[in-house]
């Protein structure tokens, strides 16, 4: 008298919802990750960019160093 015929494919359904949720925990947690990463190396680009003017002399972006003087002038 046990007949599951009405419940045959609720296992595959249950499989399949609990499969597309942990895909997009794994997605969203990889895309999380990549926008935390971006935004750090962002960070440390502009950090490493201030450093290396405020080392050279503190250029405005764009214009190097001065040409060297020439030879027999004074500072």
């Amino acid at each position: 008298m046990n007949d599951y015929s009405g419940m045959a494919g609720l296992g595959f359904g249950v499989l399949l919802v609990g499969l597309i949720v942990y895909l997009g925990t794994l997605a969203l947690a990889l895309w999380i990750g990549y926008l935390i990463m971006r935004t750090a190396v962002k960070n440390g680009v502009l950090l490493a960019d201030e450093e290396r003017a405020r080392r050279a002399g503190g250029f405005p972006p764009g214009a190097g160093p001065r040409p060297p003087m020439p030879p027999g002038r004074p500072y």
